[in-house]
């Protein structure tokens, strides 16, 4: 009951805090959690290669967006500045501690019923991000593709 109620604490601090410090120390917390307890570390690791890869993208793309503050480098017509900086990294620290706090609820089974299918579903959504390269490849419709993936999910469940 105490790592339920303390995963919950650390999460809704994930969601609500927009200070870095705090994110980091949560960060190193899950790291430090996940090594101990999560004995499928390697395996959640090696499946979420393609999800990393797209959330590294968006990244860089938020990096170049956010262009207000002081600047710390100039690339073109795109500046990289100090509040685009901290903003991109609150974000990224933000989502990897959801992540990390996932892997941990997983791997100790803490929540059963309704929420253990809820759970389920998104592992399965995780295993089909790498279904994103095959819009790309066949160069498939919008709705098409959204009709592909669901009747996958739909076959999982």
């Amino acid at each position: 009951m105490l790592l339920k109620s303390s995963i919950i604490f650390i999460l809704l601090l994930t969601i609500l805090t927009s200070n870095i410090y705090i994110l980091i120390i949560v960060a190193g917390l899950m790291i430090f959690s996940n090594l101990l307890f999560n004995k499928n570390l390697k395996n959640s690791i090696k499946r979420m290669k393609y999800v990393f890869l797209l959330y590294f993208t968006t990244i860089l793309f938020q990096l170049v967006m956010i262009q207000d503050g002081e600047v710390i480098f100039k690339f073109y017509n795109f500046y990289i500045t100090w509040r685009g900086v901290t903003q991109v990294g609150i974000n990224f620290l933000r989502i990897f501690d959801i992540l990390l706090i996932s892997w941990l609820i997983n791997a100790q089974n803490i929540f059963t019923g309704r929420f253990k299918r809820y759970n389920e579903l998104t592992d399965t959504i995780i295993e089909l991000v790498p279904e994103v390269f095959v819009l790309f490849k066949k160069r498939m419709k919008f709705k098409a593709f959204f009709r592909h993936i669901l009747k996958q999910i739909e076959g999982k469940i």
